[in-house]
């Protein structure tokens, strides 16, 4: 991996420079079923696409075993992966700052049943911060940062952009924040992927909850992988509404703390 990306992540005023990013989404239907009754030509997608990707898991099915089960099983745990057949739930972001001789974070959170609820305030957040950054001389926009936002937060956010992007009364174009960070190489000013910097030039990507245990890094709640946190939004959301959706948000604000832990302790080396 490029020097330049160690150069930037060794930066004392990185974290200050940072706008650290987190998006948490589940499913859009809780089984193979409900996806073939509300979308059927996703459905025939989605059987197709699991077969060309997963078809090990259905060679693996014994002949006692529940195929529609096996389906099911492969639908929860690998569908999460698309945003096609996710919406997000939330979105947090955070940023940090000097008070005083104090290091101090601000963080903030959109999170709502309805994905445009979440999407659109955290758009228009996006919009000033890039209308701004263009006025400012030179002009400035701060870092994107977070864990896998290359392969996984950005493009969903993107994608699920395009489905309500024709609600935006006044920007139906991605903020210039994001559509500069598209032409930008993973080391170059302009996005830290803790995924990408975590191998230091090795190979394997390793989980930040590893990452989290590893260092010992403080945190207040287990992170749920995208498919366990699906599952749990599914069992729960309509029991409990509020307490679901509170665990959701307080998931991603753990993502974010452990990234800013990081990214300070990288700063001091």
């Amino acid at each position: 991996m490029p020097q330049q990306l160690f150069t930037q992540v060794f930066k004392k005023d990185l974290i200050y420079n940072a706008l650290f990013l987190n998006v948490k989404s589940v499913l859009e239907y809780p089984t193979l079923e409900k996806l073939k009754e509300s979308n059927e030509k996703l459905y025939l997608d989605w059987v197709k696409l699991s077969k060309l990707k997963y078809e090990n898991k259905y060679n693996n099915v014994s002949k006692d075993e529940d195929i529609d089960a096996i389906r099911q099983s492969i639908y929860e745990e690998y569908a999460v992966k698309y945003p096609e057949f996710c919406r997000i739930v939330s979105i947090t972001m955070g940023t940090v700052f000097i008070d005083g001789k104090s290091k101090k974070k601000a963080l903030t959170k959109f999170v709502n049943d309805d994905e445009f609820q979440v999407i659109q305030p955290f758009m228009e957040i996006l919009y000033q911060l890039s209308s701004d950054g263009v006025k400012s001389t030179p002009q400035y926009f701060p870092s994107l940062c977070g864990y896998d936002i290359i392969s996984y937060d950005i493009p969903f956010l993107i994608k699920r952009f395009l489905i309500h992007r024709d609600k935006f009364e006044n920007n139906k174009e991605l903020p210039l924040i994001i559509k500069k960070i598209l032409d930008l190489k993973p080391w170059e000013e302009g996005i830290v992927d803790i995924a990408n910097i975590w191998k230091f030039n090795g190979y394997e990507n390793e989980s930040l909850l590893l990452i989290s245990d590893f260092l010992n890094l403080k945190r207040n709640v287990e992170i749920l992988s995208p498919s366990e946190l699906s599952k749990y939004y599914w069992n729960n959301i309509k029991e409990k509404p509020v307490e679901t959706l509170n665990f959701i948000v307080q998931q991603s604000i753990e993502q974010n703390n452990i990234v800013i832990q990081l990214i300070n302790l990288l700063r001091q080396l």
